[in-house]
C-alpha cells in the first residue's frame, strides 16, 4: 500500500473510506510538486476547491526524482540535442544504412516535441523491430521518465502499483472518475486492462495524451482497445501540444464492450480538440500544461458530470487563477475575505459559529482584513514582500503571489476566513465636437448648468494638473496614485505621460481662457486617481482601491462628498468564472452606486472583429461584446457616435454592441465619441499644441459624466439618488433610429433632462 506521501491524500483519508464518488489523479512526467500540494492544485484547477477525500493523486515522481522539492521554473525546460547519427548508429549497428532512419528520427523527435524542421505523427519507413530500436535510442536520450517506465521492468511495476493502491475495490465506490494527464494515460490504460471486471470505471479522461503516437504505442503492453471496464472514455489534446501530438485516439484504438446489469454497449473514445489555457499566454506559454486542462471548461464539464459536482458550487480559486498553478511566477490576485458570520468553503454551520466564537476578539472585517494581510506576508517571507506587493483593501487583500504561495493561502482559508481567490484582472484605456449633440451648451446658457458644487472622480492614467484648461476654474482637487503598495498617496507632479487621463478629464470639466475648448461642466470640481500605468494597462486591485477612497471619503462626511466617477476602461471577462457584471470590480461599483454615486464606464471598443474569409481580411460589427464593467447593471454603460452627424452617420463603428452575455440591454446611452479634441498631456513638448484629437468610447463616457455633473449642479434634490438620475437620463434621450443593441436608448440631452426634472 502506498503511503500518505506517495498518493498524496488528506491525512484523514484511508484507502478503505473511499466515498461514493470519487475522483483519482495520475500525473505525468517530471519532477513534480510533493502529493499533497499537487493534489490540492488539480483540485483548485478542477474544480475550484479543495475536494478533500473525493480526490485522490497516484503520486509516481518520486520513484524517478526523490523527494526533494522540484526546481524552480520546471514547466519552462531547456532543449536537450543529441547527436542523431550517433544515436542511429547505437540503435542499428556503425554499418547501418541511416538514410531512412533519420526520417524516422526526424518524425519520432517531432513527437518529442523537439524541432526538427518539420514533424509527422506516424513515421513508417522501416519494419517495426527497427522502428521500436530506434525509439528506444531516442527515448533513453531524450525523455528519461518514459525510457525508465518502458524498458525497467521494476519501475514500471512500481509506478503501475501506485495506481492500484489508491483504487476502490468495487463495493466501496458508485462512481469512479480517472484523470490522466501526458505520461499518466499510459499508466492508467495499462492498470486499467489489466484489472479484473469488477472495478467499472465511469469516465477516463486522458489530457495531453500521447496515446496516439506510433512509437508510444508500439511499447504499451496492452492491445489498442477500450479496455472492457471503461463506461466512457474522454480525451483532450491542445492543437499545439507537443506531446499528444495525434490528436484523436478513436481512430487508433479499438472500441470496448462494457457490461453492465446485463446488457453490453459499446464504447467509443470521444476525442475533442481545446485550447489549453496556457497556451494562450506568450508569457509561460506551454500548451502541454496539466492546470491549463484542468481549468478548461470542456474539461470541467466532463469532470463535473462524472463526478456528480455542481458545476455551479461555490469555489475557492477562480478558474483563471487555478490555471496559472502551474507555471511558476506571480500573478496579480484579489483575495476576497469574508465578512463576520459567512462561513467559508467547506465549512459546517457548527464550524464558523467555533471560529467565530474562538476570534471574537476580532469581529470587525477590517480586522481581519489586517490579519489575514499579515498571515500573507509571513508566507511570501520579508526577503518577497516587495515582489508580492501585499495591499489590504476593504474587502480584499491584493497581492502578487506565487503558485506555492497561493496553495499555501488554500490550505489555511479556513484561519484567514477567505471566501475566494479571483484575478486581478487587466484593465486598459478604450482608445478608438460634442457640447451641442448632447445639449450642454444649451443648458449653460439656460440654466447655468456649469457643474458648479459638484466633484467628479477619474480613474484613469492621471492627469497634468498644470495644463492651462484646468488652471481657469482650478478644476483639479487632487490627483491620488493607486498604482503602488498602500493606501492611495497624493501626487502633485503627476506627468500622465500616456496622457489618456488628461484627455478624458478636459472633456468632463475646465476651460481654455478664450471658451473655444470647454468641458462639459466647466466649474465641476475633479479628483483624479491614477489607476492606469504609463502604458494605460492596470489592475482591478488598483481600482479597487480608489473606489475604497471614495467611498470612505463620503461616508466620513455628512454630506456626499463625491457625486460621480468616471471609467474609460475595462476589459474582457471570463463567463466560466463569474456571472456577467459580478467580477470583483462590478461588486465594488455596485456597492457605490448603492451609497449614492453616479457610475458612467466606457462600453468598450471591440465593435469590429476581423474575419479571414476566402476574399482576405473582412472587419465585421460585433454583437455581445460590452466590456467588463461595463456589463454591470448598476452603472451608465456609454458607447459612441459621430461627433458632428450622429443622426446620418450612427454609432461608431468601433464602439461596443450589446447584448450583454446574460441578455440585458446595454449601451444605455451613446455620446460623441469620434475625434474629439481635448487636453493634451504633452502640452509643453516643442511641437505639441495644448489640444489633441482622440476617439474611442473613453472619449464618450465623460461626456455623459460631465452632462451629469451639470444636471446635478441644477438639480440638487437628485444628489446622492443615481436610479433616479438614470431613470430621467434614459427617459429623454433622443432616438436616433439605430438597433437599441447598438444605441442604447440614445443620446442624452440635458436640456430635456432639466426641463423634465
Amino acid at each position: 500500500m502506498a503511503t500518505r506521501k506517495r498518493t498524496g491524500r488528506s491525512r484523514k483519508s484511508k484507502a478503505t473510506d473511499a466515498p461514493d464518488s470519487l475522483v483519482i489523479y495520475v500525473h505525468g512526467i517530471g519532477h513534480q510538486e510533493a502529493p499533497e500540494k499537487l493534489k490540492l492544485q488539480w483540485d483548485l484547477a478542477l474544480f475550484g476547491r479543495d475536494m478533500q477525500e473525493r480526490t485522490r493523486m497516484a503520486y509516481w515522481s518520486d520513484i524517478l526524482h526523490g523527494t526533494a522539492p522540484p526546481p524552480p521554473l520546471r514547466e519552462k525546460r531547456v532543449a536537450r540535442t543529441v547527436n542523431t547519427d550517433t544515436v542511429l548508429a547505437r540503435a542499428l549497428g556503425p554499418d547501418a544504412e541511416l538514410g531512412d532512419a533519420r526520417t524516422l528520427a526526424r518524425g519520432l523527435l517531432g513527437t518529442m516535441g523537439v524541432q526538427t524542421g518539420g514533424t509527422r505523427k506516424k513515421v513508417l519507413p522501416l519494419p517495426a523491430p527497427f522502428r521500436r530500436a530506434i525509439a528506444r535510442a531516442f527515448l533513453e536520450a531524450l525523455v528519461g521518465d518514459t525510457a525508465a517506465y518502458f524498458f525497467k521492468p521494476a519501475t514500471r511495476k512500481a509506478i503501475q502499483q501506485r495506481l492500484r493502491d489508491v483504487l476502490p475495490t468495487p463495493a466501496q465506490t458508485t462512481s469512479l472518475t480517472i484523470v490522466a494527464h501526458s505520461q499518466g494515460s499510459i499508466i492508467a490504460l495499462e492498470v486499467l486492462a489489466a484489472l479484473p471486471r469488477g472495478l467499472k470505471v465511469d469516465q477516463l479522461i486522458t489530457i495531453g495524451s500521447p496515446l496516439g503516437v506510433q512509437e508510444v504505442q508500439d511499447f504499451l503492453s496492452c492491445p489498442l482497445q477500450v479496455p472492457s471496464n471503461i463506461r466512457t472514455w474522454h480525451n483532450f489534446a491542445d492543437a499545439l501540444d507537443p506531446i499528444a501530438l495525434d490528436k484523436g485516439l478513436n481512430n487508433d484504438f479499438a472500441p470496448g464492450q462494457f457490461t453492465e446489469d446485463g446488457s453490453t454497449k459499446t464504447v467509443f473514445i470521444v476525442d475533442e480538440i481545446v485550447q489549453n489555457t496556457r497556451s494562450r499566454r506568450l508569457d509561460g506559454f506551454n500548451p502541454h500544461s496539466a492546470a491549463g486542462y484542468l481549468a478548461h471548461p470542456s474539461v470541467r464539464t466532463v469532470a463535473h458530470r462524472s463526478a456528480r459536482v455542481d458545476a455551479h458550487a461555490r469555489f475557492l480559486v477562480a478558474r483563471d487563477v487555478a490555471a496559472e498553478l502551474a507555471v511558476e511566477g506571480r500573478q496579480p490576485v484579489l483575495i476576497e475575505i469574508l465578512e463576520p458570520g459567512f462561513p467559508a468553503v467547506g465549512e459546517q454551520r457548527e464550524e464558523t459559529v467555533a471560529f467565530e466564537k474562538k476570534h471574537a476578539t476580532h469581529p470587525t472585517l477590517e480586522d481581519r482584513i489586517e490579519t489575514a494581510a499579515a498571515e500573507i506576508e509571513k508566507i511570501v517571507g520579508a526577503e518577497n514582500a516587495d515582489a508580492a506587493r501585499i495591499d489590504p483593501l476593504r474587502r480584499f487583500v491584493a497581492a502578487h503571489l506565487t503558485p506555492d504561495e497561493l496553495t499555501r493561502v488554500a490550505l489555511k482559508h479556513r484561519d484567514l476566513r477567505v471566501y475566494a481567490v479571483w484575478k486581478s484582472a487587466r484593465k486598459r484605456r478604450l482608445l478608438e465636437r460634442s457640447g451641442s449633440v448632447i445639449h450642454a451648451d444649451a443648458a449653460r446658457a439656460s440654466y447655468g448648468a456649469f457643474g458648479e458644487g459638484i466633484c467628479w472622480a477619474v480613474l484613469d492614467t492621471g492627469a497634468r494638473h498644470d495644463h492651462p484648461h484646468f488652471a481657469t476654474h482650478k478644476t483639479i482637487e487632487a490627483i491620488w496614485d493607486c498604482t503602488r503598495r498602500g493606501a492611495p498617496r497624493p501626487v502633485d507632479d503627476d506627468l500622465d505621460r500616456d496622457g489618456h487621463g488628461t484627455h478624458v478629464a478636459g472633456i468632463i470639466a475646465g476651460g481654455s481662457k478664450d471658451g473655444k475648448h470647454q468641458g462639459m461642466a466647466p466649474k465641476t470640481k475633479l479628483v483624479v486617481y491614477k489607476v492606469l500605468d504609463e502604458h494605460g494597462e492596470g489592475e482591478d486591485a488598483w481600482i479597487i482601491k480608489a473606489l475604497d477612497h471614495i467611498a470612505e471619503r463620503n461616508e466620513n462626511s455628512s454630506d456626499i462628498q463625491v457625486h460621480g466617477v468616471n471609467l474609460s476602461l475595462g476589459g474582457p471577462y471570463d463567463a466560466t468564472v463569474y456571472g456577467c457584471g459580478f467580477t470583483p470590480i462590478c461588486v465594488e461599483l455596485r456597492r457605490l452606486w448603492r451609497a449614492g454615486v453616479l457610475v458612467c464606464i466606457a462600453s468598450g471598443n471591440e465593435g469590429q472583429v476581423e474575419v479571414t474569409t476566402p476574399d482576405g481580411e473582412v472587419e465585421l460589427n460585433s454583437p455581445m461584446s460590452i466590456g467588463d464593467p461595463a456589463n454591470l447593471e448598476d452603472c451608465i454603460a456609454v458607447g459612441s457616435v459621430n461627433a458632428d452627424r450622429p443622426h446620418l452617420y450612427g454609432i461608431s463603428s468601433f464602439s461596443s454592441r450589446g447584448p450583454t452575455s446574460d441578455g440585458r440591454l446595454k449601451p444605455d446611452v451613446v455620446a460623441p465619441g469620434e475625434r474629439i479634441a481635448s487636453c493634451n498631456a504633452h502640452f509643453h513638448r516643442r511641437g505639441q499644441t495644448s489640444y489633441r484629437e482622440d476617439s474611442g468610447t473613453s472619449m464618450a463616457a465623460p461626456h455623459v459624466s460631465g452632462l451629469l455633473a451639470a444636471f446635478l449642479s441644477v438639480r440638487r434634490e437628485f444628489r446622492g439618488r443615481p436610479d433616479e438620475v438614470k431613470e430621467i437620463l434614459l427617459r429623454t434621450c433622443t432616438d436616433i433610429r439605430r438597433d437599441r443593441y447598438h444605441q442604447g436608448h440614445g443620446i442624452p440631452n440635458l436640456m430635456r433632462m432639466l426641463l423634465e426634472a
